[in-house]
């Protein structure tokens, strides 16, 4: 099952997106289901300008697109589906399964340095800018750059040595420079590069 993906959603004009999420709300209000001439009486709008924005939906991954044979004779209606996008997320899991694994390594740092550096290579962008999409909350002082949060202060604290390299591997990616980082999980900590 594919998601909403960001990159399709942008080459619709902002004025389409508008109706393709009120399509959307509309289908939710049917209960998550509904053929395009249901959600166009709902709307008032034509059995194909709905369509058209429930395809878009389909192509943006929140809704899916069946079949439903007839209780008559006729060609099957396609049904639309939309996609839940509610419900747990179990982030802090995964998160913590993976850690576990780096863990195992043969070199646990080296294996967190690695992961950090090639997601850091990606992001060829300001250091502090980056570490503060990723929710560090960064300041630069005369001794480096101090991260005033971490978001993952749960896992550093039972993985520093695993989580604070990564984040070095990170910073070493985004900067091409060796780095180090003064890691002190909850207290303060402050990367060099």
């Amino acid at each position: 099952m594919s998601t909403r993906s960001d990159d399709t959603a942008s080459l619709v004009d902002p004025g389409s997106q508008q109706r393709i999420d009120e399509v959307a709300d509309a289908l939710r209000r049917r209960g998550g289901s509904a053929t395009s001439a249901e959600l166009a009486s709902d709307l008032g709008i034509h059995p194909s300008t709905a369509r058209f924005h429930l395809d878009h939906l389909v192509e943006q991954g929140r809704a899916t697109m069946t079949r439903r044979h007839r209780a008559t004779r006729g060609r099957p209606h396609t049904l639309f589906i939309l996609v839940s996008d509610e419900g747990p997320r179990a982030y802090r899991l995964l998160a913590q399964m993976l850690v576990e694994e780096v863990v195992l390594a043969n070199n646990p740092t080296a294996t967190a340095m690695r992961i950090g550096q090639r997601w850091g290579r990606r992001r060829p962008d300001d250091l502090v800018a980056v570490l503060d999409d990723m929710g560090f909350s960064p300041t630069v002082e005369e001794d480096g750059i101090e991260l005033r949060h971490c978001p993952f202060l749960d896992l550093a604290r039972d993985y520093p040595q695993v989580v604070c390299s990564l984040h070095c591997g990170v910073v070493e990616g985004v900067t091409g420079q060796t780095a180090t980082i003064d890691a002190n999980p909850g207290i303060r900590c402050v990367v060099h590069a």
